[in-house]
């Protein structure tokens, strides 16, 4: 198997309708610079399940408005109208990969869900970060593993608990799930943000665009592991980390404060999984 291959099964999954078409209106009004707040609110009104989705999110402990949300219309004034887009990109895509009887998938789908949540409050302190883009990148983070494991299952288990994974994916699939991850995010037409940040989430250094959210999304995905370790995490500290921490002026303090906002949602984040 090689990249060649990888890349022929992502398309595949788009020339088969595996794609909901849902998804593709809206990255449709995404990419519409003209696009108001009323067509996407129409848009998934119009999806019921889709809908009582976005709400459950809207209300959840990542955005901070408990209970507060009863309908789309309330999750667009609260949330904002970028963050409802990425929420409703992010579910449609866990549409894309159901884990529907598949206990990997939905550790994977929860790993990411956790890495948004922390991605969206690191960066509510690093201001310079928009969070809205940090929690749909963290949530595709690790797209590339689920397409991994849906195209050879076998292969997948046999490297998932090892540190040098990245290098055993090399090998097996002839690239990284951060490469095919990016491909995939590419060939759906997400905002290239989010395929930037894919990419470079093991190491934002070599990012050129979109540094930023690359790096938090790389810290997220460690720190993920060190508040909530799981035998599908795969962010690994290292010293690049250490200089992000720097780089954001970053104490001890602030990570106390976040593994302890952290905590407080995990439950909440386990129960939304539990009821899909």
């Amino acid at each position: 198997m090689n990249a060649a291959d990888v890349r022929q099964f992502i398309r595949r999954l788009k020339d088969l309708s595996t794609i909901p078409a849902l998804l593709g209106k809206i990255l449709a009004i995404v990419r519409d610079e003209n696009a108001s707040p009323e067509k996407l609110h129409g848009l998934i009104s119009h999806d019921q399940a889709l809908a009582e989705r976005v709400v459950r999110v809207a209300n959840s402990a990542l955005f901070g408005h408990m209970g507060q949300v009863r309908d789309i219309g309330q999750a667009v004034m609260f949330l904002g109208y970028d963050r409802i887009k990425s929420v409703a990109i992010g579910m449609n895509v866990m549409d894309v990969f159901p884990f529907r009887n598949s206990f990997n998938i939905k550790n994977l789908w929860i790993h990411s869900y956790e890495v948004a949540f922390l991605g969206g409050a690191l960066s509510d302190v690093i201001s310079m970060t928009c969070p809205r883009e940090c929690f749909l990148s963290g949530l595709l983070h690790d797209i590339g593993r689920i397409i991994f494991y849906r195209m050879n299952p076998q292969q997948f288990h046999e490297i998932t608990i090892t540190d040098d994974l990245l290098e055993r994916e090399k090998e097996i699939f002839g690239c990284t799930h951060a490469d095919a991850g990016a491909w995939f995010a590419e060939e759906t037409d997400m905002p290239a943000e989010i395929a930037a940040t894919i990419r470079f989430h093991h190491q934002p250094s070599m990012a050129t665009d979109y540094k930023d959210a690359s790096s938090i999304v790389s810290l997220a995905e460690v720190l993920s592991r060190r508040f909530s370790p799981k035998v599908e995490d795969d962010g690994i500290w290292t010293q690049e980390h250490d200089s992000l921490l720097l780089e954001f002026s970053l104490m001890s303090e602030d990570l106390m404060r976040l593994g302890e906002r952290f905590c407080g949602a995990k439950p909440e984040i386990e129960r939304f999984f539990r009821s899909l």
